[in-house]
């Protein structure tokens, strides 16, 4: 009967979708913080070439910018799991974001597989070689398709009435 009344008591699957969010987020957080401090260490040798010096300077700028958008994912994240009020629209807009991210990167994957895979190659074990490749990419956009049905789910579920009743207001 309590949580008749209580609609922030109980298992809520939208929950479990924002922790999935909330790690991978931080993995790529890691993973990009990894990349930029690479990156900075090949920059700090002074024997560096100014055409590397200027594309490692746009590699670095990629990894700051995507390390502070999975940050920023990793709090909203957190914010929404602890059902903070002012973090289910910001979540919402930032989770949409993340959908047509993944969207556009998964199409330009599969542009450039395209034009990649039908390029004449001359190397005697190409075939081998493209149905590995072929494998990774659906693996990728496997992932991707799943991602985003996974993203547009937490967003229409975060505009609910049943769930928007279960986060605090200040």
């Amino acid at each position: 009967m309590d949580r008749m009344r209580d609609p922030g008591r109980g298992f809520a699957f939208w929950r479990i979708g924002l922790w999935l969010v909330l790690m991978l987020s931080a993995f790529g957080a890691l993973q990009y913080g990894v990349h930029a401090r690479r990156v900075w260490r090949v920059l700090t040798q002074p024997a560096l070439a100014d055409e590397a010096r200027t594309m490692l300077h746009g590699m670095l700028a990629w990894d700051l910018g995507y390390f502070v958008a999975a940050a920023a994912l990793v709090v909203l994240c957190a914010a929404g799991i602890l059902r903070q009020g002012w973090s289910r629209p910001v979540l919402r807009v930032a989770l949409g974001l993340l959908a047509l991210g993944l969207f556009a990167s998964g199409a330009m994957l599969l542009h450039r597989w395209h034009a990649w895979s039908n390029t004449p190659h001359d190397l005697p074990d190409t075939p081998a070689l493209l149905a590995g490749q072929a494998r990774t990419v659906h693996l990728s956009l496997g992932f991707d398709a799943v991602a985003i049905v996974l993203v547009v789910w937490l967003i229409w579920r975060l505009g609910r009435p049943q769930v928007r009743a279960q986060f605090r207001r200040r």
